[in-house]
C-alpha cells in the first residue's frame, strides 16, 4: 500500500497545493482552483473539491456561499502556517533550541559577508527591542 506523502504543514501535497493557490488568489471557488491545477497535470473536479472540504474541515479554510458555489478564503495566513512550522520544526529537529538551528544553517550554507553583516543587524535590532521591553 501506498504511503500518502505529506507536506511539511502536515498536509498532503494537493492540500498543500491548494493552500498557495488560495494564499496566492485571497478567495477561490473549487472551479477556480481545478482550474489552476488541470494546467500543471491531470485532476478530477471532485478529487480537489474533497481536498477542500478537508481543509475547510481541519481549520485551513472558511468558506460562504455565492449563488449554487462555495467561495473559500484561507483560515491563517501563509506567514502563520510557515511560523507554525518552524516552531514545529525547531521543537522536533532541533530540541526546541533555536540556536542549533542556526548553527547548522550556517555550517550548511555559508553566508557572505554581507549576509553576516545583515544578520548581525537583526540580532542586534532584536536586543535593543527586548531591552525596552
Amino acid at each position: 500500500m501506498a504511503r500518502k506523502q505529506r507536506s511539511l504543514h502536515g498536509l498532503g501535497k494537493l492540500q498543500a497545493e491548494v493552500m498557495e493557490i488560495i494564499w496566492d488568489k485571497a478567495e477561490a471557488t473549487v472551479s477556480d482552483v481545478h482550474q489552476v491545477i488541470s494546467r500543471r497535470r491531470p485532476v478530477t473536479y471532485t478529487t480537489v473539491l474533497v481536498a477542500m472540504q478537508k481543509l475547510d474541515k481541519k481549520g485551513w479554510l472558511t468558506h460562504r456561499r455565492e449563488g449554487r458555489a462555495n467561495v473559500y478564503t484561507p483560515r491563517r495566513s501563509r506567514e502563520q502556517a510557515n511560523a507554525g512550522l518552524l516552531r514545529e520544526l525547531v521543537a522536533v529537529a532541533f530540541q526546541s533550541d533555536p540556536k542549533l538551528l542556526l548553527s547548522h544553517l550556517l555550517d550548511q550554507h555559508p553566508l557572505s559577508q554581507a549576509e553576516l553583516t545583515e544578520l548581525r543587524q537583526l540580532i542586534e535590532a532584536r536586543r535593543r527591542e527586548k531591552s525596552r521591553e
